[in-house]
């Protein structure tokens, strides 16, 4: 939906008033959902950069794959086509909803140090339940720490 006009021999192509707001509208989405926690941010996955080959990222930096759902960078890299954002978990966590299961929390894995231990809002599922990390830089197990709280069983 743009015009055009010719100026001077060339084509040159305007943004009509709506596309400008849609647009305007898209970057205060985006801006909006980086603020949002984990969970609520599963919710808009597409509103977060969508992973693409040649890309640096940084650690903690949440990304999308191509059905939006929703991953942290584990540690900062240069993406690569042979390192696909769903197949490569010492480089991208997936954080909670999936496409498949919308209700979806990610099994308890061992952080191998600080650049993919747990922070605080976290959500895990260890030995059947649903622990949600109190603490930033958490590497400790479920249920044998302070550092998560089991969820009650009834919220989700």
């Amino acid at each position: 939906m743009r015009t055009e006009r010719k100026q001077q021999g060339f084509l040159v192509y305007e943004m009509e008033w709506d596309d400008r707001v849609q647009q305007a509208m898209e970057c205060l989405a985006r801006m909006q959902a980086a603020a949002l926690s984990d969970e609520a941010a599963c919710r808009v996955g597409a509103l977060f950069p969508r992973w693409e080959p040649g890309v640096e990222y940084q650690a903690g930096e949440r990304i999308a794959d191509g059905v939006g759902n929703l991953y942290r960078v584990v540690q900062g890299h240069t993406s690569q086509a042979d390192w696909p954002i769903d197949a490569t978990p010492a480089l991208y966590t997936p954080l909670g909803l999936t496409e498949e299961e919308p209700d979806a929390v990610p099994e308890w894995v061992q952080p191998t140090g600080a650049h993919d231990a747990y922070q605080t809002g976290d959500r895990v599922r260890y030995e059947g339940v649903v622990y949600r990390s109190l603490v930033d830089h958490n590497v400790w197990v479920p249920g044998e720490s302070d550092a998560w709280e089991a969820e009650d069983s009834t919220q989700r």
